[in-house]
């Protein structure tokens, strides 16, 4: 019987959003952002205004983000919430219900099917995450026990807690460590080529992509030792070469 490519490895690192937990940064014009400011209780500022210094904070984390520069010392929400124009007189009470009216837009859910997934994973593999959030991590550590998959994972490395944003190598040699494990035994699996395909190869792991085939590959991308269309393929029997 064929094993699957995962079988070379004892350690799956896995990364979050669009990987296991979907919906996630919910920042379009479409969004209701009064309406999640006024549920977290915020009575101060007008719909207006929150929806210009949410829509505002997301632009410039986003700009970071594609910025080499930052990402060994990317910034906290907070920060750059303190430094945005649009928000220069803003009550420091209401500059942390601003933080809480991103952090739920930013986070998504981890469908019943992907959690099974994962349980499944759990049977054979030793499991981790490293991911990108921009937003504090309780959050995120709650809707992993609602899904009922956090003690599932040994470690969990999220770039809000230390500053560090992938493709740094940082955050993988973090979880390496941690595992203390041998890189060649550790294959990482996400969405972006840019990110998490090439940063895992950069530490000297292995990388799984999942692309739904609409990404653009050329010579500049950092090359998947395997593609995959969903976290789900993995525990099938086998998986699809790049």
């Amino acid at each position: 019987m064929r094993t699957r490519f995962i079988d070379k490895f004892d350690v799956i690192l896995l990364d979050m959003g669009r990987t296991f937990m979907f919906n996630v940064d919910r920042f379009s014009n479409a969004e209701d952002f009064g309406a999640t400011y006024r549920h977290v209780g915020g009575k101060t500022l007008s719909d207006v205004e929150v929806s210009r210094i949410v829509s505002a904070l997301f632009e410039r984390l986003l700009s970071y983000s594609r910025s080499s520069a930052y990402y060994d010392q990317f910034p906290s929400v907070l920060h750059c919430l303190q430094g945005l124009p649009e928000a220069k007189d803003v009550p420091a009470g209401e500059i942390s219900l601003l933080q809480h009216v991103f952090a739920l837009h930013e986070i998504g859910t981890v469908p019943d099917a992907y959690a099974k997934a994962l349980h499944q994973l759990r049977e054979s593999h030793r499991l981790g995450v490293v991911s990108d959030i921009w937003s504090k991590s309780d959050l995120y550590f709650r809707e992993l026990e609602r899904a009922g998959i956090r003690e599932l994972f040994e470690v969990i490395i999220f770039s809000s807690e230390h500053g560090h944003l992938k493709p740094s190598l940082y955050p993988f040699t973090k979880a390496i460590k941690a595992l203390n494990v041998e890189q060649s035994k550790v294959v990482y699996v996400g969405d972006s080529l840019r990110r998490d395909v090439a940063g895992a190869k950069a530490a000297g792991l292995s990388a799984v992509w999942i692309s739904d085939g609409r990404g653009q590959v050329d010579d500049s991308h950092a090359r998947a030792d395997w593609v995959i269309r969903d976290l789900r393929d993995l525990v099938e029997r086998q998986c699809c070469e790049s």
